[in-house]
């Protein structure tokens, strides 16, 4: 009897190991990840990705054979375009879950594009009062969060508002110039979303993200935040050159003051870098000069690998292991041939993808497999 007592001993830690070895944050796990959004548009025109020797691939396949152990999906609410709603989010779930990877849903709490400049509220609360306000977002996160869970992709990462720097849900949460001294009402909206999760994640395993979208001033805006005590465990933080400090040595010592100030895990949730400065469609690109690059690393490919190197070696030097990993901001977004109206709008991103001209893999995956 106590041979077979050691033995479900044995038994029971060992399951418990295996399943905390794929929950966020621990030590051994680190994050390479991709923002696929695009991905429930995009399939709807069979765009032909190809690893680096031009052979066909499918993509959500070809990415995790190359490294991906993270995918973030953007949910809106009711979308004004019709993609990235609740149906799109749940079906392409299941293909991540399906493939064993982890899932990071990043709720906008918008119909639209949530970003420091624009943040909306849904068409459906924008005549609520706040009280109501602070009952919708409640209700709303709750229902999405047990849907995904009765469907078995429950996500190991949920992200509160997409790049608050400013707040969200204006002007409910608004927290930027005359609402400076609305802070409360922010955080007593983003506690009420916190708690949906809590609510529906009865096992804890679920990790809490707040999204601010520059490396140098989020420490500001953590700061604002500490009184209130909200319950989450991790920063998410873009990084875009061409917006933000361009001394590297600069961003490192951001990060590490972060780390060392909240003790929260660090994901650098929206990363990207160009692989040239040329365009394949008629769309103006976000990046299409030299002076919006860093010095150290060129708009080629081997530069956009070089760029990645450097970001993850200085990922995985915050202190305290809490550098957990990165993800890569629409490695998908190609220019390709739609329908007239997107045709028409062209992609602004081809030339930051993860795939050239021709669609094949660039040399970066090479950075997804060997970390």
């Amino acid at each position: 009897m106590k041979a077979l007592r050691l033995l479900l001993l044995w038994l029971c830690v060992a399951c418990s190991s295996s399943d905390d070895a794929n929950t966020t944050g621990n030590s051994n796990t680190f994050y390479k990840g991709m923002d696929l959004s695009f991905q429930s548009e995009l399939e709807d025109y069979n765009v032909d990705y190809k690893d680096a020797d031009g052979n066909s691939v499918e993509l959500l396949d070809f990415v995790r054979s190359k490294g991906t152990n993270l995918v973030r999906l953007k949910l809106w609410h009711t979308p004004q375009d019709g993609e990235n709603g609740l149906e799109d989010v749940k079906a392409y779930a299941q293909r991540i879950k399906s493939r064993n990877m982890d899932f990071l849903l990043n709720f906008h709490y918008s119909d639209y594009w949530a970003d420091p400049g624009t943040q909306t509220p849904p068409v459906a609360w924008q005549n609520m009062s706040f009280t109501q306000v602070r009952a919708a977002i409640y209700s709303y996160t709750k229902d999405v969060v047990t849907q995904l869970k009765a469907q078995n992709t429950l996500p190991e990462i949920i992200q509160i508002g997409n790049e608050t720097d400013s707040g969200f849900l204006w002007d409910f949460g608004r927290v930027w110039g005359s609402f400076n001294n609305n802070w409360g009402n922010y955080a007593e909206l983003v506690s009420e979303a916190i708690r949906a999760v809590r609510e529906v994640d009865t096992q804890n395993r679920v990790k809490i993200m707040l999204h601010h979208s520059s490396v140098e001033n989020a420490i500001f805006f953590f700061n604002e935040l500490e009184s209130f005590n909200l319950d989450f465990d991790m920063i998410g933080l873009s990084y875009y050159p061409q917006f933000q400090i361009r001394d590297l040595d600069l961003v490192a010592s951001k990060l590490n003051e972060l780390a060392n100030t909240f003790e929260k895990d660090i994901l650098m949730v929206e990363v990207a870098y160009p692989f040239t400065l040329q365009w394949n469609d008629n769309q103006t690109n976000y990046i299409g000069s030299l002076d919006q690059t860093l010095i150290e690393f060129s708009p080629t490919p081997e530069g956009q690998k070089a760029y990645f190197e450097w970001l993850v070696e200085t990922i995985k030097n915050i202190p305290e292991n809490r550098g957990i990993g990165f993800c890569y901001w629409a490695p998908d977004w190609v220019a390709f041939d739609g329908n007239e109206v997107t045709s028409t709008q062209g992609t602004s991103w081809e030339n930051q993808c993860l795939f050239d001209f021709d669609l094949k893999a660039l040399p970066t995956f090479d950075v997804f497999e060997d970390n």
